[in-house]
């Protein structure tokens, strides 16, 4: 469903309007992010859990209510809320949200706002989703019953295609992969393990979000993947679970030059064009703007292409290398980071990468937290494994 949310809402875009986004002051930002302007936070004043979905909501979610609260100005905001007024997600969260503003002032006056707006809606149409479909009728026509044998032997056959094809191509996954040339298929392969030295992990705790990796010892590869960024190649190498991964560059002689660790921070999927929008929107989508807020108020300024204005996130296509077979995923990223206060050799910065991934048949929105490893921490194949 998100997936197609994202189809739909990338289809339906048309060039951004030429207005001006007054942008929010805020005070205590250190001196190199202080010109850019604050993008209100998604997570402020939430909890925000990994996937969070509301009962029964449909397309609401805790972090798409907490966002559009934050973005009142925009008149699809307060659209947003009168179409789902009396939804019983809206509802169960506008519970928490009056909790949450007994003790909080700013919340209090985002919603004193809210209710401004949407009595003035009162009275106009809504626009909620459809419903799903109805279930046809029981009741078959004449001639079904031989329709069941024949729709049974096509699925057999197909099916039997399906593994058949599926058997004659594991065995040149790799030759079938260019794309991973000089990863995968050379350097790095899937299953390989390394030794990781802990004392980053160690130095960054209490510093930073970042989750060191499960276990001791040796690490074992999962998945190998491969990110174009223009003419530069970035390899991945992801943990078990998907959640961790060591993210290289190699330099001249195929040395690695460049190391940095990111561990899950959050994920969402949004449910609709509209939750979409909030991250991605020409104007003021949260990948890409000068600046990034986490749950904790912690602000991060933009690494990439630093500026007092939002910028189109990047984007990338990522080849990966599973154990049997390789997948192909696009993605949206943008690279945020501040300092960590700590004095070396502690990490000085702690980055936070935010991604829209758009992967066969889904799509979500991941949140990463990262340091800098030395790349001589990681014990790497120093040849190529081709051979």
């Amino acid at each position: 469903m998100s997936s197609q949310a994202l189809r739909d809402y990338q289809a339906a875009q048309r060039p951004a309007e030429s207005y001006l986004r007054r942008p929010p002051a805020y005070a205590g930002a250190p001196d190199w992010q202080s010109e850019a302007p604050r993008r209100p936070s998604v997570w402020e004043g939430q909890q925000v859990a990994r996937r969070p979905v509301l009962a029964g909501s449909g397309p609401l979610t805790a972090v798409a209510l907490w966002a559009a609260l934050n973005s009142l100005s925009s008149p699809s905001s307060a659209t947003y809320f009168h179409n789902y007024q009396y939804d019983p997600g809206y509802v169960q969260w506008r519970r928490e949200a009056d909790r949450e503003a007994g003790h909080n002032p700013a919340v209090a006056a985002k919603l004193d706002q809210l209710d401004t707006q949407l009595a003035q809606m009162e009275g106009q149409p809504r626009n909620p989703p459809a419903a799903p479909p109805v279930r046809p009728s029981p009741a078959q026509p004449e001639g079904s019953g031989f329709i069941w044998p024949v729709l049974f032997v096509g699925i057999a056959v197909l099916l039997l295609l399906w593994l058949w094809r599926r058997r004659t191509a594991h065995p040149a996954t790799a030759a079938a992969a260019p794309g991973l040339a000089g990863s995968a298929a050379t350097r790095f392969r899937v299953g390989m393990t390394m030794p990781v030295d802990p004392s980053p992990f160690l130095l960054a705790a209490g510093l930073t979000k970042v989750q060191p990796p499960e276990g001791s010892g040796m690490i074992s590869v999962e998945v190998v993947g491969l990110l174009r960024d223009g003419a530069v190649l970035l390899h991945r190498l992801y943990l078990p679970g998907g959640k961790a991964f060591f993210q290289l560059h190699l330099g001249a002689g195929g040395q690695p030059d460049e190391c940095r660790y990111f561990s899950r921070l959050d994920e969402v999927t949004p449910a609709d064009g509209q939750e979409w929008g909030l991250w991605l929107d020409p104007a003021q989508g949260m990948i890409g703007w000068p600046s990034f807020q986490t749950k904790d108020g912690k602000m991060y300024g933009r690494v990439w292409a630093p500026s007092d204005s939002r910028v189109p996130p990047r984007k990338m296509e990522e080849t990966l290398q599973f154990v049997d077979h390789v997948e192909q995923r696009q993605l949206q990223m943008m690279l945020y980071g501040g300092p960590t206060g700590g004095t070396p050799p502690a990490p000085e910065t702690e980055y936070i990468l935010a991604s829209a991934v758009e992967a066969t048949g889904q799509a979500w929105v991941e949140i990463d937290a990262g340091i800098d490893i030395n790349p001589a921490a990681l014990t790497l194949p120093s040849v190529s494994l081709a051979a």
